[in-house]
């Protein structure tokens, strides 16, 4: 499985450096001294739950020569959910699920006008993380991820679950 993460700040670098330590291949998409720094160092975490570890970062400020992904992290702020999908465009395929761990109410629904229906899945991260310095992510407490396929029903709010049944 190949993941993208999109905003490489507290919880997608925490949450990205998680998956990479497990082995999983994982780009990160930053930007500025962060991406630099990544580059440079790799990912540095420092966790009041699992001490201080580095992974090595495969960064880059631009997706439009990478390989498809499986998966995309989407963990940017509200405000630049439109411009950061259209920047992810090229790696999205035909099934590749773009998991929105974002504050507010209608960020899949841009996530979804922007690179097509179905793409986006509702997700919510337990994690207080943040960016101590270019290039490290200070954990501080929790680090779970909840995420479902979203479902519309008529005269229904959207619900989280599967067609078969709601969790």
């Amino acid at each position: 499985m190949r993941v993208l993460v999109a905003g490489a700040g507290g919880v997608g670098g925490y949450f990205g450096a998680r998956l990479v330590r497990a082995g999983t291949p994982v780009t990160f998409l930053a930007r500025g001294a962060h991406l630099e720094a990544m580059r440079r160092d790799g990912l540095r975490v420092r966790s009041a739950v699992d001490g201080e570890w580095v992974v090595k970062a495969d960064a880059v400020s631009d997706v439009g020569n990478q390989p498809p992904v499986d998966v995309v992290l989407f963990c940017v702020k509200s405000f630049d959910t439109e411009s950061a999908a259209a920047a992810i465009r090229p790696v999205v395929g035909p099934d590749t699920a773009v998991v929105s761990l974002q504050n507010g109410v209608d960020n899949e629904e841009a996530i979804d006008r922007v690179l097509g229906a179905g793409h986006a899945v509702g997700g919510v991260a337990y994690v207080f993380a943040t960016i101590e310095s270019p290039g490290v992510i200070a954990h501080r407490l929790a680090g779970r991820v909840v995420f479902g396929e979203l479902l519309a029903e008529p005269g229904l709010p959207f619900l989280y679950g599967t067609r078969e049944g709601r969790e």
